[in-house]
């Protein structure tokens, strides 16, 4: 330690990038994870407490669950252009400002959804709660990303979406806990006061990306301190300038997505997002209604229905390392065969309960742990001046998947098919994506960016 102290005080140029990846993980970049997967966990409860309260919203508002879709797609809307907009301005402005303006906003509109008696009213207040859901997810990944040593990233990137799995899979136990002495909404009261309580510790603790700041001109005291409480062993001179070694890209950062041989693999990985999320939002929406349709009681297909969620973490921690080790494409294209083939085992378990729970659990593992890794690798995919835009928009065009998932769901009850004939089409995207994910492989190496995890962590 004393010899990096000497070694970087002498200089007078000090690259941010290259010093970070040569930091061990310590109890800094383990406060960012968890700081950053808080703000995912917030996130996830609220963007899945509307589907566990789906059938007790239903039958409070005297509405057929097929109207709801409306409901769910106006939320996936809202997050489509959240997460567009926002995205690409916190590429210029900050990741750390919009993560906590976004929480805030969300908040509100959610604690206001708690207000509405009407299915226009909660589509268009779910409209806005997703505008702030979509700012959050994007910027909290790319911040995280940019503290992690190279080596480990796409795993540690991985658990701060663990926060977003965390936070949908235990909404359903809490909403079903809720439901059983208050109504539904009593459940977005609670939803809108998490991020209330987390604002305050992320503006107080979270740190602003250090890349992002070279790359703004910003004030080198500013990234000298941070950098201290990274490693107190780092001591710079007075006239160090702080940079990034990464080529600076200039012109809006949605454009440079297509730059420098990136287009082809920008689009294949929209695609592949937007299969896996068509499945994963129809799961999020629908799940708890169609295994009640199959007869399972309310409360019981509620907390079966989470075990997507923690199916999930299960899967992303035991797919995010076998991605940095394989090629992560080729790995992926596997998982999403695999969750095509349990979603249709769900449809196939129809009322029996440990069926179902063992179908779903593992659907979530695959559908769900395949998804968080992919996540990870988005963030990490693009340089500094268009990550958040990056992941912004696989993630934003992959939720057109959020308004059409439940579109689907919404259609298929009203032309009453049975629960198996609906999981069946929805296994369909996984296959999608499983190709999508073998193309991506071969774009990857042909582009230059590589397979191998060293190559995708560039």
């Amino acid at each position: 330690m004393r010899e990096q102290a000497r070694t970087v005080s002498a200089a007078s140029l000090v690259d941010v990038a290259e010093l970070i990846d040569q930091q061990a993980v310590g109890r800094f970049q383990i406060g960012v994870l968890l700081l950053c997967a808080s703000a995912m966990l917030v996130d996830g409860f609220d963007t899945q407490a509307i589907g566990y309260v789906a059938p007790a919203l239903s039958v409070a508002l005297a509405v057929k669950p097929a109207a709801l879709g409306l409901v769910f797609a106006a939320g996936g809307l809202g997050a489509i252009l959240g997460g567009l907009a926002l995205s690409a301005y916190a590429d210029r402005v900050g990741r750390k400002p919009i993560i906590v303006g976004s929480m805030l906003f969300f908040a509100v509109c959610t604690l206001l959804i708690s207000t509405a008696s009407t299915v226009p009213q909660l589509m268009w207040m779910r409209f806005a709660i997703g505008l702030g859901l979509g700012g959050v997810v994007p910027n909290a990944l790319a911040l995280s990303a940019e503290f992690m040593p190279k080596k480990f990233r796409v795993t540690l990137v991985l658990m701060t979406w663990l926060g977003f799995s965390i936070g949908s899979g235990v909404a359903g136990p809490v909403t079903a806990y809720i439901l059983v002495a208050h109504s539904w909404r009593a459940v977005f009261l609670f939803a809108g006061i998490l991020p209330v309580v987390l604002a305050p510790l992320l503006i107080w603790r979270l740190p602003e990306s250090l890349q992002g700041l070279t790359q703004r001109g910003s004030e080198g005291g500013r990234i000298a301190t941070t950098l201290a409480q990274m490693n107190a062993n780092l001591v710079f001179p007075e006239d160090a300038r702080f940079i990034n070694s990464e080529k600076k890209e200039k012109g809006f950062p949605v454009a440079l997505l297509f730059r420098e041989g990136r287009a082809r693999i920008t689009l294949l990985l929209w695609v592949m997002f937007f299969m896996n999320l068509l499945a994963i939002f129809f799961l999020n929406s629908w799940l708890p209604t169609v295994l009640h349709k199959a007869g399972l009681p309310q409360h019981l297909a509620i907390v079966i229905a989470a075990l997507l969620h923690f199916g999930g973490i299960a899967g992303g921690l035991a797919i995010a390392p076998l991605c940095d080790k394989f090629n992560p494409y080729v790995v992926l294209a596997f998982a999403y065969i695999l969750s095509g083939t349990f979603i249709a085992g769900i449809g196939i378990s129809r009322n029996v309960a440990l069926f179902a729970m063992a179908t779903t659990f593992f659907a979530g593992f695959f559908t769900f742990g395949a998804q968080n890794t992919a996540n990870a690798i988005a963030a990490i995919r693009y340089p500094t001046a268009m990550r958040s835009s990056g992941i912004g928009w696989a993630l934003g065009i992959g939720r057109i998947g959020q308004i059409v998932g439940p579109l689907i769901g919404g259609f298929l009850l009203s032309l009453q098919w049975g629960t198996t004939e609906i999981l069946y089409v929805i296994a369909v995207p996984s296959v999608v994506a499983a190709t999508v994910a073998l193309f991506l492989s071969s774009a990857s190496g042909q582009s230059g960016f590589g397979t191998g995890a060293e190559a995708v962590a560039k």
